[in-house]
């Protein structure tokens, strides 16, 4: 405590004293709120430190820690928090039951060994690299002489758990209703990173469901409640299990028996085809743009009928005639001699007919907006740039970008305290430490009143040392100068 009112004194006569300096020459307001802000970081930096050595002390007076934990010694410990650095007093212990040595301080606060960061500052690292780059990351933070690098930056987001806290399925009576869902999903294709050279790429995967779109503004609509999944998922496998999470997420939000269905769109791609086998009362919808793309690539091998032929093919959809379609395809091949393009044409026809019906002939269905959505979502951070990503950092950028959107960027932190109870329970498993400080605290605090008045009699003492008519006299004199 006798620290914490130092602190406060100091704080407060340093903005007195800024403060002084100010009124001499207003013009002088930025170099004020400059000291100001200094000044109030360094004392939030004091202040962060006095407490924790506090909490340290208070485990080291407590009577539950006396029965079970021997005192070895007390050492400095310096994170880097959101207002500077933080350095404290932690004590190691030997646990008599176990032989173990652990800094009891440390498990109470979750605080991983070697960690370098605050939790708060930890989510800001990860605030800022999900949306500018490592470096730009790396230099958010402001330190004491601790080095930040991109390369710390870079294994914060390596971090990230590869299985992000779930979202409790809501209770029954909760669960919304809804007669309609949509799915719609789309790759990036990221650059992949071998020692320093782009090598190929990975596809990250993008998925989202909503309930549907409403409009904005003329020629602009948004999703109704979206919620996004993705990662890299490779292979058939890692793929089911994406869509499981989807699955699961749906069944643990929405009334089953109000659901008649969900409409999955697909560009054709057999990953997001694949979801129809995970997704109860799903079906597939062609992507009108993908199929548009490929009508356009078949009508203009013969350019001076190029509009006729797309008539022909938007005839046969609506009719519902798979033959005439392959009929048209044929006399293309024969007319153009392009046996390739026409073949690759024609293998989407056959692969997807069903959905391309649907799509045209069901009234439920929405247009597809996934190409925008990965733009957004993934390529803006990941592939619009010439960088190369690693396999994790792919998988886990891909992962928080999600997340954000999903939670918001303030719930970052939730992430971040996860991974860390994670990395805790491996660190210090079931060590009984619950209740450590809580007898302490009465015996070693004085009342609450005495507190309060001694910091009152402080804070006075140090304000009724500068005078305010100075302050007065300074501002009038440069008035006159007006």
């Amino acid at each position: 405590m006798e620290t914490i009112i130092a602190l406060i004194t100091a704080y407060v006569e340093g903005l007195l004293e800024a403060e002084e300096n100010f009124l001499k020459d207003l013009v002088e307001f930025p170099k004020f709120e400059e000291k100001v802000d200094g000044l109030s970081k360094e004392m939030a930096a004091g202040f962060l430190a006095a407490v924790l050595t506090e909490a340290d002390e208070l485990i080291r007076k407590s009577g539950a820690r006396k029965g079970s934990y021997t005192i070895q010694r007390s050492e400095d410990r310096t994170l880097i928090s959101i207002v500077g650095d933080v350095t404290f007093k932690h004590t190691l212990y030997r646990s008599k039951e176990s032989g173990k040595y652990l800094y009891l301080l440390d498990e109470l606060l979750k605080l991983p060994d070697k960690e370098r960061f605050t939790s708060l500052a930890e989510a800001k690292l990860l605030s800022e690299a999900e949306v500018h780059s490592y470096q730009h990351a790396a230099e958010s933070l402001k330190t004491n002489g601790e080095a930040i690098t991109k390369t710390t930056v870079m294994n914060k987001v390596h971090a990230i758990v590869e299985e992000l806290p779930k979202e409790a399925a809501l209770p029954e009576y909760e669960r919304k209703k809804a007669e309609y869902l949509y799915i719609e999903a789309d790759e990036d294709h990221i650059h992949r990173q071998e020692q320093g050279e782009k090598d190929g790429s990975m596809i990250g995967k993008l998925i989202y469901v909503f309930e549907g779109k409403e409009k904005v503004c003329e020629g602009k609509t948004k999703l109704i409640n979206p919620v996004y999944f993705g990662g890299l998922y490779p292979g058939s496998e890692l793929n089911g299990k994406l869509w499981d999470e989807v699955e699961k997420y749906i069944r643990g939000h929405y009334d089953e028996e109000s659901l008649k269905k969900v409409y999955i769109t697909s560009d054709g791609g057999s990953w997001i085809k694949a979801g129809a086998d995970s997704i109860r009362k799903s079906v597939l919808v062609a992507d009108k743009f993908h199929l548009m793309k490929y009508i356009n690539r078949a009508a203009n091998l013969i350019p001076e009928r190029s509009e006729e032929i797309k008539g022909h093919f938007y005839k046969y959809i609506y009719k519902r005639k798979p033959e005439m379609v392959e009929g048209l395809l044929s006399w293309i091949r024969e007319e153009s001699g392009r046996e390739d393009p026409v073949q690759e044409v024609m293998t989407y026809f056959r692969n997807n007919w069903e959905a391309i019906v649907r799509a045209f002939h069901d009234k439920n269905t929405l247009g597809c907006s996934a190409e925008g959505h990965v733009s957004h979502v993934y390529s803006e951070r990941m592939s619009s740039r010439p960088m190369g990503w690693s396999e994790t950092g792919t998988d886990r950028m891909c992962k928080l970008r999600c997340y954000v959107r999903n939670n918001g960027r303030e719930k970052i932190i939730d992430l971040v305290q996860y991974r860390r109870e994670q990395q805790i329970k491996k660190e210090y498993p079931a060590t009984g430490t619950d209740g450590l400080i809580v007898p302490a605290v009465e015996k070693y605090y004085p009342p609450a009143e005495r507190r309060a008045r001694e910091y009152i009699e402080r804070i006075q003492a140090t304000i009724s040392e500068t005078s305010t008519v100075r302050k007065t006299f300074s501002i009038r004199e440069q008035l006159k100068l007006i």
